[in-house]
């Protein structure tokens, strides 16, 4: 079975503009298996965390139909998603987007800043002049999707743009590789001058009591310039909002404690308990 891929790819008329906002059928903006489509780059997250955020932001967007798809319309989701604090389950307006500005949304839901404009000819070079991300050209990247990792980008420049979901068979689940966590074991941040554990931890999209417990730091409030803090790497569990949850619910059935629904609402930036069906949560570490 291939890989599991996200994207913005036509409106419910089977053209690029001139629909209804949001999605009308289910699959304008949607999930797909990967197929050949003449990718001629893929564009890969130099840190985990960001590939992961983007993977999540991308299925937040595939199972929100709020969010369509129209070229005239296609920075309309850019808008709602800014508006929302980047919490892309949480847009209630239906909106529009094209394949690119798709992913630029998804981006800056990750934390990297690009242009609400950017397309699919200038794609690559925005993402690449962020710092952020490397472009691979080799043909066993683009020609099958075996060696693709979740929270890639797929670029068929001037054409299409898409992100994978999902692992392929020849990629580790625990190494992530050509980042910062090449050798599968965690990230390193070294503490710098002003560091908090819970700036740290906001930083990399995780509470500072999961990742003082990943360091077996004893007092969260002590840490000193020059520690080295591992930082959990993308295995990261999440979990899928149902109709009827609750945070409490949540945090009772993944955590076995109610009690640290808390930590659920800052690991995923909740400003309040509000959540939807389709949204996906990362969960703290048990």
């Amino acid at each position: 079975m291939s890989v599991k891929i996200g994207h913005a790819s036509i409106d419910e008329n089977g053209k690029a503009s001139g629909g209804a906002a949001g999605d009308q059928t289910g699959k304008e903006v949607c999930t797909r298996e990967w197929y050949n489509k003449g990718w001629n780059k893929v564009i890969r997250p130099k840190s985990s965390i960001v590939a992961e955020k983007i993977a999540a932001a991308t299925e937040a967007a595939c199972a929100n139909d709020n969010i369509g798809y129209d070229q005239n319309e296609r920075t309309t989701l850019y808008t709602q998603a800014k508006a929302k604090n980047w919490n892309i389950s949480a847009i209630q307006t239906r909106c529009e987007c094209d394949c690119s500005s798709l992913v630029a949304v998804c981006v800056n839901a990750a934390g990297v800043t690009v242009s609400k404009d950017i397309y699919t000819g200038n794609e690559a070079a925005a993402l690449k002049n962020t710092g952020e991300f490397d472009v691979y050209t080799d043909t066993k990247y683009l020609t099958q999707d075996n060696y693709l990792k979740r929270g890639d980008i797929l670029l068929k420049e001037g054409s299409h743009t898409a992100v994978a979901l999902e692992n392929g068979s020849a990629v580790s689940s625990g190494n992530y590789g050509n980042s910062n966590n090449a050798s599968g074991s965690a990230e390193i941040y070294t503490v710098q001058r002003g560091d908090t554990l819970t700036k740290i931890a906001s930083k990399y999209g995780i509470t500072y009591q999961s990742l003082a417990s990943y360091n077996g730091i004893a007092n969260p409030n002590t840490i000193s310039v020059g520690q080295q803090i591992k930082i959990p790497g993308p295995g990261t569990k999440t979990y899928t909002v149902k109709a009827g949850d609750s945070l409490w619910a949540i945090a009772t059935s993944q955590l076995g404690n109610g009690s640290r629904y808390n930590e659920i609402k800052t690991i995923n930036g909740l400003k309040n308990d509000t959540i939807h069906a389709g949204q996906v949560l990362k969960m703290p570490t048990k």
